[in-house]
């Protein structure tokens, strides 16, 4: 089992991980999401391609009826016209009727039926003559906005200026196609989106307000982090507006993230575990194996380890309790071992961050004083002294001990451990000694 406070660090690391993986997470489907909609961006391109190509179609379809106007001298008969309409429509779903207007008058329509109210002038009616006046002026084929057709439904309408006489100076009229939207959208593979998984819009600029005017649309619904891609078609501009229902990213690939997301938080948590679980028997086998497991004090391996490397530059003190054997005696182990644990921590206190205290066994203690910088070793020992000597109360008794304490210093009392050793011993027997008189 972990303690506390590994328990408190194993659940912030594990937070962390998910604060890390997620944070990875993000930029990952941020990164994917940008691909994928600059790969969009090259996809539109496509679709720009096919409704151009399919305009362009039907403007030549157009001027079929230009070069034949001018190869007959201007004239053209009803008949020849019908005949004509009815080979290059051909079954084109798109063409909602091919028209004439000699001087911008709609005088001929292919097919009659369901076209009966299309025959007006263009040059006098309200949401054409801008258009046919462009048209005939500036000698160029021009593409209306959609609008609502005469025949019913909505529409867009080609008219391409027709000129004869010498050097083509004389405006005959127009040549027109009238396709419907829907029929015409459908001839565009824009269908495909929707099956792939995206939403889509085709709007037109409104050249009177500068707004976006639906065309074709996938959803009613407003679309949000959309790509867009602005094309010019004829003289017009269009727009096709594209959002991913995955928010651009792919749901297999999302779902990868997210199992690996969960599978880096889950063993980033169990590898932490095992490396806090692995410190704590580490901690717990050096604390077996360094400290006194009666006192808390460093033991004697731990005293053999810390002296070797600082004898030079320590006093050491060897110490051993006076009349501790007759406290064990009369009141028991159980007793002594309090009476130890008490000593303990009184010596512990003086030595505080000077040094290291260590139970050698029994009653020994040994002392190595590193910060010696000032320090008065008689009043230091007799601190020591003093604080022993003060009663000691357990279980309502009252005990009084004392302690003997020797010492030696490099070089004076010697050249290596072992000698320092030997005279510290000497000199805590030469004083317990004494104090048994």
């Amino acid at each position: 089992m972990l303690t506390k406070i590994n328990k408190i660090a194993l659940i912030s690391l594990c937070v962390c991980y998910a604060f890390i993986g997620t944070i990875i997470f993000n930029v990952s489907n941020e990164s994917a999401s940008s691909t994928n909609k600059n790969n969009m961006i090259h996809l539109l391109g496509k679709y720009e391609s096919e409704i151009l190509i399919k305009i362009n179609e039907y403007l030549t379809l157009s001027k079929v009826y230009r070069y034949l106007i001018f190869t007959q001298n201007a004239t053209i008969t009803e008949n020849d016209f019908n005949s004509i309409s009815e080979n290059l429509i051909n079954n084109n779903i798109a063409i909602k009727s091919l028209q004439l207007a000699p001087n911008g008058f709609v005088k001929f329509a292919y097919p009659k039926k369901g076209n009966e109210s299309v025959y007006i002038d263009l040059f006098t009616d309200e949401k054409r003559k801008q258009d046919a006046f462009y048209a005939r002026d500036n000698k160029v084929s021009m593409m209306s906005e959609p609008l609502d057709l005469f025949q019913g439904g909505s529409g867009l309408i080609i008219r391409t200026p027709v000129f004869v006489g010498n050097k083509f100076q004389d405006f005959w009229g127009f040549s027109i196609v009238v396709l419907n939207i829907e029929r015409f959208i459908k001839t565009i593979s824009l269908n495909e989106l929707s099956v792939d998984g995206f939403n889509y819009k085709l709007s037109f600029i409104e050249k009177s307000s500068n707004k976006n005017k639906m065309i074709s649309e996938s959803s009613e619904a407003a679309l949000s982090n959309t790509v867009e891609h602005q094309f010019s078609v004829l003289n017009q501009c269009w727009v096709l507006s594209v959002n991913s229902k995955d928010n651009w990213i792919n749901p297999i690939e999302y779902k990868y993230k997210v199992y690996l997301l969960v599978f880096f938080i889950v063993a980033m948590c169990v590898i932490s575990y095992m490396f806090l679980n692995l410190l704590e028997k580490k901690k717990e086998m050096y604390k077996l194996s360094h400290i006194d497991s009666l006192t808390g004090l460093y033991n004697r391996r731990s005293f053999d380890e810390k002296f070797s490397s600082l004898f030079k530059t320590s006093i050491l003190l060897f110490s051993d309790l006076d009349g501790f054997k007759k406290v064990n005696d009369i009141y028991g182990h159980e007793v002594g071992d309090l009476l130890l644990i008490e000593i303990a921590k009184r010596i512990r206190l003086i030595v505080g961050k000077r040094g290291y205290v260590f139970r050698l066994g029994g009653d020994e203690f040994s002392i190595i004083l590193r910060d010696t910088l000032d320090l008065d070793l008689d009043i230091f020992k007799n601190d020591i002294i003093n604080s022993i000597s003060e009663p000691i109360t357990i279980d309502d008794v009252s005990l009084n001990i004392g302690i003997s304490i020797g010492y030696s210093l490099y070089p004076n009392d010697g050249l290596d451990k072992e000698n320092l050793i030997r005279v510290a011993d000497k000199r805590m027997y030469k004083i317990k000694f004494n104090n048994s008189k």
